[in-house]
């Protein structure tokens, strides 16, 4: 017994003084990690939205090099169609045999559903209707996805001008995929300051 007398604890103002700091220290660190998780989410919907442009594009450049009925008379779309790219497969009963059913994205999420197979947007403040449908993919026109700022109902997670108009020359003009938000006031804004409509 005599041995635990003689020993000292911490005073009550050492550990308020503890106390004190460790606050300071979580109050600063916190905000920080906050901050990592919004940026960490934004690059994971950057990093989904490439790999559906990279699919779509290759399977652009697939159905071109078939040959088969392409261009403005052909009825095999130069680019997927709103359908297909829902549908993340080329499934129009036109495609040449070598390119039906061919996926535009490799994902764990492959469904045969509409607008369930496509990887998900997950930004972190999401609308309630992009929540609801974070896979699901809106119709948009080729002035709705041009426009500054792009047009968006924030009714799925993404939005998709399927290149099916032609220009003065007869040429088809280019699909465009992006982010079904352009909210100007968001958390979802990234690094550079653009807005998920701009990734």
């Amino acid at each position: 017994m005599q041995l635990f007398r003689d020993e000292r604890g911490f005073t009550l103002i050492e550990m308020i003084v503890v106390i004190i700091l460790l606050g300071l220290l979580s109050s600063m660190a916190i905000p920080y990690y906050l901050n990592m998780q919004t940026e960490a989410k934004i690059a994971a919907t950057k990093g989904k939205l490439a790999a559906i442009r990279g699919g779509i594009e290759l399977a652009h450049a697939k159905i071109l090099v078939s040959g088969v009925n392409t261009g403005p008379t052909g009825d095999n779309p130069d680019w997927p169609t709103l359908e297909e790219v829902r549908r993340n497969a080329l499934v129009l009963s036109t495609r040449p045999e070598p390119l039906r059913n061919l996926r535009l994205v490799r994902t764990n999420d492959f469904s045969t559903e509409a607008d369930q197979a496509l990887p998900a947007v997950n930004l972190p403040d999401m609308s309630s209707g992009m929540a609801a449908r974070p896979a699901g993919v809106a119709d948009r026109s080729l002035q709705d996805a041009i426009n500054s700022p792009r047009i968006a109902s924030e009714s799925t997670g993404w939005a998709y001008y399927p290149g099916d108009e032609r220009d003065a020359n007869g040429q088809t003009m280019g699909a465009i995929f992006y982010v079904n938000d352009d909210r100007t006031y968001t958390d979802n804004v990234d690094g550079s300051g653009r807005t998920p409509a701009n990734f």
